[in-house]
């Protein structure tokens, strides 16, 4: 008699909304860098790997002998490596025609030649079987002369930005 008694009290459940839904929430990037910089970005201190001055000089940054940049490139089907550079003149007038070894990834890539001071601008096809998609990738730019700067250092090019590009 006691538990009839006991179930005929009514029912103490009280009755709550469920949780309100929420968009997922898109993860950042696990690198601080993606597939193209400009020299201006404040950022852009994380896509250099070496070879180039600390500072930038506002849109732009001098390379050295051995400029290398990382890049994280997602799985896009028709990618073009683009740069925009510099020889100015007075690098120039001590280094005379300047040849450019483009390698990615370790390998060469291109060989460009410039034979005039001033900007250039270089674009590229790159085959996907030279980059890893979704992933660091390295590009190394190696001028064959460079000139001396102020406190020894030598100067190769200006770099304004570079990256990969549809």
């Amino acid at each position: 008699m006691l538990a009839l008694a006991a179930a005929g009290c009514g029912n103490r459940l009280q009755w709550y909304p469920p949780p309100e839904q929420r968009s997922s929430l898109s993860l950042p990037s696990p690198q601080p860098f993606g597939y193209f910089v400009t020299m201006s970005d404040p950022n852009a201190k994380s896509y250099i790997v070496g070879g180039f001055r600390d500072q930038s000089e506002g849109s732009w940054r001098w390379a050295h002998a051995r400029p290398v940049l990382q890049f994280y490139v997602p799985r896009v089907p028709r990618l073009h490596f683009l740069m925009d550079l510099t020889f100015p003149d007075q690098t120039f007038a001590e280094t005379g025609p300047v040849e450019l070894t483009i390698r990615l990834n370790g390998k060469v890539f291109d060989r460009v030649r410039y034979d005039k001071p001033g900007s250039q601008e270089y674009t590229k096809e790159t085959p996907w079987e030279w980059l890893s998609a979704d992933a660091v990738n390295t590009l190394a730019l190696e001028p064959d002369k460079t000139a001396a700067g102020p406190d020894g250092e030598r100067l190769g090019f200006v770099l304004s930005r570079a990256g990969f590009v549809e």
